[in-house]
């Protein structure tokens, strides 16, 4: 199992924020990368591209760890994120996520890819849904 010390943010897209985990995070990369996923929900409404394709199975008390931080920051998710795409290309880690989905389902749009442009495609339709739904509010 590869690890690596951080995860890798790009909001140079905003409100689309790339997060791409190079490895599986150590137990301290992993509350790095939450804190700083949580610097970002402060900071307004965004649609998240997650690449995954990188990271091995995660350990069990790094799983509900997950959860943990799901079920604390459940109401900023709800109200920040338009959508969330996932590039996950192992069937490992996809059972990995759905174990942690089992215990605490997401309050967002949720969808899984094999590529990062599939998963881009999804989240630019998301964004125009935003958009649109906005303007029809101001209207």
């Amino acid at each position: 199992m590869r690890t690596s010390d951080r995860a890798l943010f790009d909001d140079s897209r905003w409100p689309l924020l790339l997060v791409r985990l190079p490895g599986t995070l150590s137990a301290q990369g992993q509350e790095e990368c939450l804190a700083t996923l949580v610097d970002y929900l402060r900071r307004g409404k965004l649609l998240l591209l997650m690449d995954l394709s990188r990271i091995g199975l995660v350990p069990l008390d790094q799983r509900w760890r997950q959860v943990e931080w799901f079920e604390k920051h459940e109401h900023l998710l709800r109200e920040r994120v338009l959508g969330t795409a996932l590039i996950l290309t192992s069937p490992i880690v996809r059972l990995s996520i759905s174990a942690i989905l089992y215990f605490k389902p997401l309050p967002i749009p949720l969808a899984t890819f094999n590529d990062q442009g599939s998963a881009e495609a999804w989240v630019a339709e998301r964004l125009q849904e935003a958009k649109h739904t906005q303007s029809r509010m101001e209207s």
